[in-house]
């Protein structure tokens, strides 16, 4: 591969091609890069996956692991370069692929700088799609990063939050300035990192992640009237929540992850 300071150079310069369209900014700082590709902490014999490789910023980085790299990327022009720039190192894959589609199953870690308009959705599919995943390490905007780590009672606090909970230990890990970026986007960007728990039973984590989706439908409803709609008993739905120790007067998004799976259980018994 190229030398560092010449690969990012190169990364600069591409700052023209970025298409809009699929929220495309080029990562030109190495140390950033450098850092997440540290986070992995990737073991001999893991398989990875990078979503929306770009420019190949992260991935120069991740050929320097231990891990087994797919690259996947929409972009055709970027796979040209990427297949062209990481030809001699063996252990990445770049390949045409929609992340939005893509099977997550057999990845030990997953590592990517999210668009913001699908966010959300690229991190359902890791969270809810990741089988084996030991630990994965995303970049997204810093509004949608304060969303994700709010906590029960305020305003952000929804569904995806108490996914991410449930699947595993989350933790901000640094701050990326705009200027880390080309082109610059408006906002600044927060890396952060999820430990999965080990042996989890994804069909029902995703049984339990349309639960918390249900009754978030109606936010400004009492849980109780959330969940008497559900189970079309009013009765049964104050003896859930009296034994699942939630007061019926509270609202969707002051309840706990762990009240969450607690009112599932009590519910599909």
């Amino acid at each position: 591969m190229k030398s560092e300071s010449r690969f990012f150079e190169e990364v600069a310069s591409l700052e023209k091609l970025a298409k809009k369209e699929v929220g495309q900014n080029f990562l030109i700082d190495p140390e950033v890069c450098r850092r997440i590709a540290g986070l992995l902490d990737c073991q001999e014999g893991e398989k990875g996956l990078e979503v929306g490789f770009g420019a190949g910023s992260l991935s120069y980085f991740l050929a320097q692991t231990k891990g087994d790299f797919d690259l996947i990327d929409i972009d055709e022009a970027m796979l040209a370069r990427a297949e062209e720039e990481f030809e001699g190192a063996a252990n990445l894959h770049p390949q045409y692929g929609n992340a939005a589609k893509w099977d997550y199953s057999p990845y030990d870690k997953i590592v990517g700088n999210l668009p913001y308009y699908i966010t959300s959705l690229l991190l359902e599919k890791a969270f809810l799609g990741s089988e084996k995943a030991k630990k994965a390490v995303f970049m997204v905007q810093k509004e949608f990063a304060a969303r994700i780590f709010s906590k029960p009672g305020t305003k952000d606090y929804g569904p995806l939050t108490v996914l991410m909970n449930i699947r595993g230990t989350a933790k901000r890990e640094f701050h990326v300035p705009r200027s880390a970026f080309a082109p610059a986007p408006h906002v600044d960007s927060v890396v952060f990192s999820v430990e999965f728990e080990k042996g989890q039973d994804l069909p029902r984590i995703y049984e339990i992640y349309r639960f918390v989706n249900s009754l978030f439908l109606n936010r400004r409803k009492t849980i109780l009237n959330n969940l008497k709609s559900m189970v079309r008993d009013g009765e049964k739905a104050k003896t859930i929540l009296k034994e699942a120790d939630i007061l019926p007067s509270a609202r969707p998004e002051e309840l706990t992850p762990e009240d969450y799976c607690s009112l599932y259980a009590l519910c599909k018994d």
